[in-house]
């Protein structure tokens, strides 16, 4: 159980009866979500709620420019493997372009999102090169691996005496977030205070209480408490703590649509195309992972070690329910599955955002969790609607 991708040979041209990419439906929605999620800082003052969600989610709030520096690392692979040189070099300079003009000062968070991008492009691109016969996600984690472990070394050696590896960055972030969470909210308020906003709340008071407590869980992530012994005197914010895993997940998904893109541009395969999110699958040794970060947020004498044990249980819990949406696609129907988000939906104006999505996480959680030890999909065929 070592595949997330279809089958198929490194660095083959798609002729033939070679492998290639699935369709073009959810690669241009995905495209068009990442052009969303990066313009949310630009969303219009009615969804500034929503929009305040997606840029405390997302630790590098520029997702296109990983994107682009995945489609490049892929591209230089993809000379290397034989493909065109020219394609290689338009897309090298262009991210190399995008980098360096990004409109963010070269100190504190500018800093910080350059150096990552440029790092893990580049740790894709040299996995890609030395892990050819690797599926995608494989090569992508090892990628991720690399570059935090290069990003570690960076900010041990530039750590004042005396401070930790993460005090700076962590100190960058809480402000980087807290400065997020205030241009959503001043936004917010500003609608709040239209006269059609108040006759709304005025006729519907329990969905003004609901996004009153939608504000207020925001700044609960994302404001840093006082505290005794923390970076400034402050303790970090929850979404703080966790962004290291934040930052894994978004680069996975970054590199995903980068590799996925190449391939629609370029004729010279690195690799096998992604399959279906029903034939998501990894190692199963991957649950160790999650013990780890279990036990050391258990255990009392690892106190000093929680942030990284709850950065392990967010990571892979979170791939774990990927893989547990996978099996549940695996067997409902295409016919039924087209309404499952409609339902989530419905559902979010009764129990509020908040409950829908523990209920889904935890469902496809147990699932994929359950998948290790009991394969689900195991000589079963995938239930479509049409079949004979």
């Amino acid at each position: 159980m070592n595949g997330a991708v279809a089958s198929g040979n490194a660095a083959t041209a798609p002729s033939g009866g070679a492998p290639q990419e699935r369709g073009w439906r959810w690669f241009v929605l995905g495209m068009l979500l990442m052009v969303a999620v990066t313009a949310a800082p630009a969303w219009p003052p009615a969804l500034a709620l929503l929009a305040g969600t997606v840029r405390l989610l997302l630790p590098v709030e520029q997702f296109a420019l990983l994107v682009l520096v995945g489609i490049a690392s892929c591209a230089v692979v993809g000379w290397w493997a034989g493909g065109r040189l020219m394609l290689g070099l338009v897309w090298g300079l262009a991210a190399a372009y995008v980098v360096w003009k990004v409109p963010l000062p070269l100190s504190g968070y500018g800093a910080f999102l350059r150096g990552w991008a440029v790092t893990a492009g580049a740790a894709f691109g040299l996995v890609c090169l030395v892990a050819a016969s690797k599926p995608f996600l494989t090569r992508a984690l090892a990628a991720v691996a690399l570059a935090g472990v290069v990003t570690l070394g960076g900010l041990s050696t530039r750590a004042a005496p005396g401070a930790g590896a993460f005090d700076a960055v962590s100190l960058m972030l809480s402000q980087e977030y807290s400065q997020r969470l205030g241009a959503s909210l001043e936004a917010w308020h500003d609608r709040t205070t239209t006269a059609s906003w108040q006759q709304f709340a005025t006729r519907f008071p329990e969905a003004a209480v609901r996004t009153e407590r939608m504000e207020a869980l925001l700044v609960a992530l994302a404001d840093p408490q006082p505290a005794a012994a923390s970076v400034g005197g402050v303790r970090l914010a929850p979404l703080v703590r966790l962004a290291p895993a934040l930052l894994a997940l978004e680069t996975l998904l970054a590199l995903a649509l980068g590799w996925a893109a190449y391939h629609r541009l370029a004729r010279a395969r690195i690799g096998p195309p992604l399959a279906a999110l029903r034939l998501l699958r990894f190692n199963d040794q991957w649950v160790w992972g999650l013990i780890v970060g279990m036990t050391v947020l258990l255990l009392p004498t690892l106190v000093e070690w929680r942030t990284a044990g709850l950065n392990l249980v967010a990571f892979f819990g979170t791939l774990y329910a990927l893989r547990g949406a996978g099996v549940l696609t695996w067997y409902i129907p295409d016919r039924v599955a087209v309404w499952v988000p409609i339902g989530l939906l419905v559902l979010v104006p009764v129990l509020g955002p908040l409950w829908v999505l523990v209920g889904l996480l935890t469902v496809t959680f147990t699932l994929g969790l359950g998948d290790t030890w009991r394969d689900f999909r195991a000589g079963a065929d995938a239930r479509r609607p049409w079949s004979p």
